[in-house]
């Protein structure tokens, strides 16, 4: 046998080796953003288009108490006043003074509702607009939706509840009022929340989910969520969860993980 061709038949055979390995690590970088999922009955394949956000520190639960409007005159004032120039609107109390109803005596009209300097117009009409974030995957053509936030994180609460923090009601494309509902907003029993690549991971427990060749994640963000409390529950709890914006091949929507216990959420 000739030792030395083996040799070099050996040496060879390892730099094809690495040659390809090197290939191999190559492509994969270039597809890093891409995260495979697997457990023994689903694969989770999705693509990352935004920054994972760290985790805050001394985050609990919230719990919310619905302003009476009846209480403070004053309160009511600045209301109207921010349209006196204009008088514009009517004001009425529901849901037992829990609920500010505005109705416009002339409607504001509109463009399209993801217009940043529309939605700070529509907000300069409402108490404490400043507290207001626009939740576009639950606004469409018959009204504009707006969460309450706290310290700087959006409060959501689920579509299926008829209490709402901030509604603008949207007829022939014009803003013809809205419905208001004001949070007092209270810390209550910190919590060791999970951090965002594990509610990723939790999202592979959607049925509607799986089977897309590749999810897209558009944002993600941490926030606060109730999905039991209707009108008549006082006070309302919030529980951290992380929300994801989620686009695939039939379009993109909101998903939510309960920050404490993993669990998928439903707001619809």
């Amino acid at each position: 046998m000739n030792w030395s061709r083996t040799k070099s038949i050996f040496i060879i055979c390892f730099l094809l080796l690495d040659v390809f390995l090197v290939f191999e690590m190559y492509m994969r970088q270039q597809d890093e953003n891409f995260v495979n999922y697997h457990d023994e009955s689903q694969h989770f394949n999705y693509k990352l288009e935004t920054v994972i956000p760290t985790m805050p520190e001394d985050i609990t639960f919230l719990r919310g108490t619905r302003m009476d409007w009846s209480q403070d005159k004053d309160i009511l004032a600045q209301v109207v006043d921010k349209r006196k120039t204009q008088e514009n609107q009517e004001l009425a109390l529901e849901q037992s003074n829990l609920q500010l109803v505005s109705t416009f005596k002339r409607p504001i009209s509109i463009g399209h509702s993801d217009n940043e300097e529309l939605q700070q117009d529509l907000l300069s009409n409402v108490y404490q607009g400043q507290d207001y974030k626009y939740w576009p995957f639950v606004s469409s053509s018959t009204g504009i939706k707006f969460s309450q936030t706290y310290r700087g994180r959006p409060v959501y609460i689920s579509t299926r509840n008829k209490l709402q923090m901030l509604d603008f009601t949207v007829k022939d494309n014009k803003v013809t009022g809205f419905k208001q509902s004001y949070f007092s907003l209270t810390e209550k029993n910190k919590v060791d929340p999970i951090n965002a690549e594990q509610a990723i991971n939790s999202l592979a427990e959607r049925t509607d989910l799986v089977g897309y060749n590749r999810l897209h994640i558009k944002a993600i963000e941490l926030c606060y969520l109730n999905t039991v409390g209707d009108e008549s529950s006082e006070p309302l709890i919030f529980v951290p969860a992380w929300h994801f914006v989620v686009h695939t091949v039939n379009g993109t929507s909101d998903y939510f993980v309960n920050a404490v216990s993993g669990n998928v959420l439903t707001i619809k």
